[in-house]
């Protein structure tokens, strides 16, 4: 594992995703933003490029922006969702001294959301360096309404693996978390499927939020009844 291999004494890991690359200056920009703020994780901005002709309802959707609300997300804020496409940690916080990343997950994808949430769960500090810039290169196979259902779809599939093991302390506790995602995803089923169906016909596709918050949502009643999801299967596994 990488952070196996991380030299003793070194004081931070900067990480992106194999198929992204960054501003010329992302990694100053990172470090400056952890000066200013004494941060122990700083978080940057992702923005996609599609491919030519990509529909423009596949370019306004923010499923492909990480974090996905950063737009509302100001230089320092403190507390942005994390994950690995665009980060920098203290190496310490990692590793065999610290926190690693869950091996359950490891086909499914999460196991980033897991290992910042729970650091988020132990007191670490984060911020949001606005500054420092990294392109993704979605190919056309991922712009496309089938990719994007199935990457929703993803997303709401490990809801109950993570929350479980951040929050429960028993079977219990277990049982009512378990209950209370399958009880709201089914409200929100429900209230995106009538918003659907009010939109349907329209040239520019405004149905399609709504759908991807439906696949969302069943993904999540999968991941709480332990269906398995193989997202990324081998061929598709990053490094």
């Amino acid at each position: 594992m990488a952070l196996a291999a991380v030299a003793a004494g070194t004081d931070f890991i900067a990480m992106i995703d194999d198929d992204e690359v960054p501003a010329p200056d992302w990694l100053d920009q990172l470090l400056a933003a952890q000066a200013r703020s004494g941060a122990d994780v700083i978080v940057g901005p992702t923005a996609p490029i599609f491919p030519p002709a990509t529909p423009g309802w596949v370019a306004a959707n923010s499923l492909f922006i990480k974090p996905e609300n950063q737009a509302s997300l100001r230089d320092l804020d403190p507390d942005p969702p994390a994950a690995t496409c665009n980060v920098l940690v203290r190496a310490g916080l990692l590793g065999p001294a610290g926190l690693s990343f869950e091996p359950a997950l490891a086909l499914s994808g999460g196991e980033d959301k897991l290992l910042f949430q729970s650091l988020k769960q132990h007191g670490h500090t984060f911020a949001f360096a606005a500054a420092a810039h990294v392109s993704e290169w979605i190919p056309p196979e991922r712009a496309t309404f089938a990719y994007m259902w199935r990457e929703s779809y993803r997303r709401g599939c490990v809801k109950y693996f993570v929350k479980q093991l951040l929050k429960s302390r028993s079977r219990l506790g277990s049982l009512r978390i378990a209950v209370r995602l399958v009880v709201k995803s089914l409200g929100l089923i429900a209230w995106h499927l009538l918003r659907m169906l009010a939109k349907l016909g329209r040239k520019d596709r405004a149905w399609i939020p709504s759908a991807l918050h439906v696949a969302d949502s069943l993904g999540t009643i999968a991941g709480t009844f332990q269906i398995p999801n193989r997202h990324y299967r081998p061929k598709d596994v990053k490094c």
